[in-house]
Parts: structure tokens; C-alpha cells; sequence
């Protein structure tokens, strides 16, 4: 029997550094959204350059993934400060550089995903 105990509601995420940041539930329009848009960034950097090192284009497919994902789904955050400490808006732009460093992006990854991953390894999925 397919349990569906998917969150519905936005919820916060701990990450690395003293990071939070609250998310909409990863739903099959969000992730599609989000793979459409990272897609058609990687396109724009292969057709800029023919030559791109095919790990390169792995790494640079994963990183626009949890960039369009991040930037679709975070709704609010917490612990985020500019170079004088100050909070800082919560922007598309600043969200992509948050997801720039490794750590955040693969602990953002992993939780922001964990939920549907958590109902497929359980066999509902």
C-alpha cells in the first residue's frame, strides 16, 4: 500500500555553517521546473562551447539542478549575512551563490529530497 505522508506544507531545513532555510514540498511540478531550467543552462553552456569536458558537464548538470531547485522552492531563511554581517534578502541570485558552496548544496540536496526518497526506499514509491 503506497503511504502518502509527503509533507504538504513549507518546512525548515537545518544546514551546514548555521544555515536554515524553509521549503516548499518537492513535488513533481517543482522538480520539473527545476530540471527544465537547468537544462536549458547547461544547453546554453555546451552550445557556447563544444568542446566542454563531459565531467564538467556532469558536475555543471548537478549544480544548475540543485540551483533551480533551491531557487524554486526556499521561501525564507535564516543565517545568511552579507560581507558586513548584515541579514540578507532572500533573492534568487543570493540563493544560487548560497548553493555554490558544496556543503550546503549537497545538505540542501539531500534533505529537500529526502521525503519522496524516504517513500520510494520503503517500496511505496
Amino acid at each position: 500500500m503506497l503511504t502518502l505522508d509527503l509533507p504538504v506544507e513549507p518546512y525548515w531545513l537545518d544546514l551546514p555553517r548555521g544555515v536554515r532555510v524553509e521549503i516548499q514540498p518537492v513535488t513533481t511540478a517543482l522538480m520539473a521546473a527545476a530540471q527544465a531550467a537547468a537544462s536549458r543552462r547547461l544547453g546554453a553552456v555546451r552550445a557556447a562551447d563544444a568542446a566542454l569536458d563531459p565531467d564538467i558537464a556532469r558536475g555543471l548538470a548537478f549544480a544548475f539542478l540543485v540551483k533551480a531547485l533551491a531557487r524554486h522552492a526556499v521561501t525564507a531563511w535564516d543565517g545568511i549575512g552579507d560581507a558586513a554581517g548584515d541579514p540578507l534578502a532572500l533573492s534568487g541570485e543570493a540563493v544560487e551563490r548560497l548553493m555554490d558552496l558544496d556543503d550546503i548544496a549537497a545538505a540542501f540536496w539531500d534533505q529537500a529530497t529526502r521525503p519522496v526518497a524516504a517513500v520510494t526506499a520503503e517500496g511505496n514509491g
